[in-house]
């Protein structure tokens, strides 16, 4: 009984509060943006391209066989496979990597090209979490420090959405297409996940400071165009789809929370002269991820 109030109260806060914080932000003052692109000169910027493959053994990701929800009321309801978000798209014949996430550390933001990535709004959907950028639909999206994001559920069920890492809020959606807004003030890695129990649900935001931040495509080929000449540090970066831990519901003994190990990042240094189109290969070796 006690475990049933306690969700009618937090059902409850969240119909309430809609897009209100189940829990209040810290209030700190927003930073002011470099001034992206202040110093940009188009003639002496270059082009930094190539590709990211696998080398080692192909991993078979094995997907989560569980109820929609760890409550009681689900518990006893089909289990169903859900797909590791997690998990890496290699060809098996090419061992090209897509969804990569590939960039450039060590750019003045002001000698950059401008911000042109679109707005990102994030989606809740068919119990995943979908990140929309322009034409994309990933799990992975790019927010300039200081911009807007955008939050809706598509679904006619209840849905919380987290987020943890450099932003720290709760939001919920009881019913569907009812969207809302939240700026991003702090420079880093965002993690979004399910306030719901769906354990499976992630998908990351990076909120930085300059535009060279991009996906490798099916052939695991990424582009990063008008790069000013200079030295600077290419990472490629891949979330890592074991287990680091979870948390089980107290009376059903099924997840409710799960957390993962850290991504792993290649990194290696590039020096690019001006108007130069350099190609690069990146290898992610499979032994980085353990088992």
């Amino acid at each position: 009984m006690s475990r049933i109030i306690g969700w009618g109260l937090l059902f409850g806060v969240a119909v309430l509060s809609g897009c209100d914080d189940l829990v209040p932000p810290v209030e700190t003052p927003a930073e002011t943006p470099a001034e992206m692109g202040r110093d940009f000169d188009p003639a002496t910027a270059g082009t930094i391209q190539g590709q990211v493959t696998w080398v080692g053994t192909i991993p078979q990701v094995s997907p989560y066989h569980a109820p929609v929800s760890p409550g009681g009321e689900h518990a006893g309801s089909a289990r169903r496979d859900w797909s590791n978000s997690h998990a890496p798209k290699i060809d098996p014949h090419t061992k090209a990597v897509a969804g990569a996430i590939v960039f450039l550390r060590g750019i003045d933001p002001r000698r950059g090209r401008p911000w042109d990535h679109p707005p990102v709004r994030v989606e809740l959907r068919d119990y995943q979490i979908h990140v929309c950028q322009g034409d994309r639909d990933t799990a992975s999206g790019f927010v300039r420090r200081g911009d807007v994001i955008t939050m809706v559920s598509r679904q006619d069920v209840f849905h919380s959405l987290q987020v943890r890492g450099t932003a720290f809020f709760t939001r919920a959606f009881p019913d569907r297409d009812q969207s809302c807004e939240q700026r991003l003030d702090c420079l880093g890695i965002v993690e979004l996940m399910s306030g719901c129990g769906y354990f499976w649900m992630r998908g990351n935001l990076f909120v930085v400071e300059h535009p060279y931040y991009t996906h490798t495509d099916a052939e695991g080929r990424f582009t990063l165009p008008q790069v000013p000449p200079g030295r600077y540090e290419l990472v490629s970066w891949l979330p890592d789809w074991h287990e680091a831990g979870h948390e089980l519901d107290a009376e059903t003994a099924l997840i409710c929370r799960l957390k993962y190990r850290p991504p792993v990042e290649v990194v290696q240094s590039v020096h690019l002269s001006a108007s130069q189109a350099r190609n690069i290969s990146i290898a992610l070796p499979a032994e980085r991820f353990g088992r």
